[in-house]
C-alpha cells in the first residue's frame, strides 16, 4: 500500500463518513480492514477500505458478490460505500464481524494446527465452497488467511475480490491469483474451475498441518519458475512432507486434492468433503508455549525424549501423563535402551502415529 494514502494515516476514533473506527483488523495492497460502528444503524461491522487505482465499479465487484451470498460457512457482505479522502475516491465494504479472527490465529508456535481443528476446518471450507459453486462462483482465492472463525467456531471463506463468475461450472479466467497457492491449470490453460478451488484447499490443509510458512518459504528458496514446474510436474508436495503426526489417509486426501491431472483430482468440493468426513482420530499432537512437542489422547498426554550416548547410540523413553490424577508412567512398547539413530527415530515415529490413532 502507498504510504503516503490517507488509509494508512486512519486512526481509532477516526469518523470515515458514517462509520466510526474502533481498531485495525489487517490491512495490505488492497487498503485495510477495520472493526467499526456504522452510526446510522448502531451496528458493527468490520470494513474494508480499497484504495484506489480501479475504476470504482470493479471495486464494487466484491460487494455485489459478496451481498448475495448467505450461508454459515461464507462472510456475507452487508452494504457498500463510496466516500471521497484527499483527492481520490474510495470504496468502503461492510461485512460480518468475526472477533475471533482467521484460522492463522490458531496455530500454535511452530505454526501449525491441530489435526481436529484442520479436519472440522477443512470440511467447513468445503461446504462453504459447495454453496458457492452452486452459485456459480469461483473463490480462486482459498487460503488461511481468507478462512475467518465465525461465532459458532465453524470455518468461513471471505474475501470475494478474485472469485470467478461462471454459467453452468464452465472454466473461466482469472483475473488474478496467489502465487503460491496457483493451481497447474491456472499455469498451463489461464483457466480456474470448481476444482481449483479444491486444489487450493489442499495446499491450504497442507499449510496448516505442516506450518503456514511452508510453502512460502519454499516459493522463496525456489523461486517462481521452478515453484511452478514443482506445481504443474506434482513434486511441489508428497507424502515424506508430512509429519508423523498426520495420518496416511489425510496425506492421501491432501495429494489427490492438489494432483496436476484433474481427472485424478477430487472432482467436486462435495467428493473432498465426504473423503474428510470419514477421517476421526482420537489423538493429535501439538507445541505447547513452552516449545514442548506434546500429543493428546483421551485423558493422557504423552511425551517421548531421545538421548543420545557414546557411539552414536540413542535411548528412547516414551510416556504418558494422566491430566487428571498427574500419574506418569512408561509406553514401553516404545522405550529402547542403546539403539542406532535409525532404530530410535522409526520407535519415536510409530510413537507419534499410536497416540494420534490410538495407544
Amino acid at each position: 500500500m502507498v504510504q503516503s494514502s490517507p488509509i494508512s494515516k486512519l486512526l481509532p476514533g477516526t469518523q470515515l463518513y458514517k462509520y466510526n473506527l474502533k481498531h485495525r483488523v489487517g490491512g495490505g495492497s488492497f487498503g485495510e480492514v477495520w472493526f467499526a460502528e456504522d452510526q446510522a444503524v448502531g451496528q458493527n461491522y468490520a470494513i474494508k477500505i480499497l484504495e484506489p487505482g480501479t475504476p470504482i465499479h470493479h471495486r464494487l465487484r466484491e460487494a455485489h458478490i459478496g451481498h448475495v451470498l448467505e450461508h454459515s460457512n461464507v462472510v456475507r457482505v452487508h452494504q457498500a460505500d463510496v466516500t471521497r479522502l484527499g483527492n481520490n475516491d474510495y470504496v468502503i465494504i461492510a461485512m460480518d464481524y468475526m472477533p475471533t479472527g482467521p484460522v492463522t490465529k490458531l496455530a500454535n508456535p511452530s505454526l501449525f494446527l491441530t489435526l481436529p481443528e484442520v479436519i472440522r476446518i477443512g470440511k467447513d471450507i468445503l461446504r462453504g465452497l459447495e454453496y458457492l459453486h452452486g452459485h456459480d462462483f469461483f473463490h480462486n482465492d482459498v487460503k488461511p488467511e481468507n478462512i475467518l472463525i465465525g461465532p459458532h467456531g465453524q470455518g468461513m471463506l471471505t474475501d470475494y475480490g478474485i472469485v470467478g463468475i461462471t454459467q453452468d461450472g464452465a472454466p473461466v479466467p482469472p483475473q488474478t491469483f496467489y502465487k503460491i497457492h496457483a493451481a497447474p491449470e491456472v499455469l498451463n490453460a489461464n483457466a480456474i474451475t470448481a476444482q481449483t478451488d479444491v486444489f487450493q484447499t489442499g495446499l491450504t490443509l497442507f499449510r496448516m498441518l505442516v506450518g503456514l510458512d511452508t510453502l512460502r518459504q519454499k516459493f522463496t528458496a525456489l523461486g517462481e519458475k521452478a515453484y511452478y514446474n514443482a506445481v504443474v510436474q506434482a513434486n511441489l508436495i508428497s507424502a515424506s512432507d508430512f509429519p508423523a503426526y498426520v495420518p496416511n489417509r489425510l496425506r492421501r486426501a491432501i495429494l489427490k486434492a492438489v494432483h496436476p491431472d484433474l481427472a485424478m483430482r477430487f472432482s467436486s468440493a462435495l467428493e473432498m468433503r465426504r473423503e474428510l468426513e470419514k477421517l476421526s482420530y482420537p489423538g493429535y499432537w501439538t507445541i505447547e508455549p513452552n516449545g514442548d512437542f506434546v500429543g493428546y489422547n483421551g485423558s493422557y498426554w504423552y511425551r517421548y525424549n531421545q538421548k543420545r550416548k557414546a557411539s552414536k547410540r540413542y535411548d528412547v523413553t516414551a510416556v504418558k501423563k494422566n491430566q487428571t490424577s498427574g500419574r506418569v508412567t512408561r509406553c514401553t512398547s516404545y522405550c529402547h535402551s542403546n539403539v542406532t539413530n535409525a532404530v530410535a527415530k522409526k520407535s519415536i515415529e510409530k510413537f507419534v502415529k499410536a497416540v494420534v490413532e490410538g495407544i
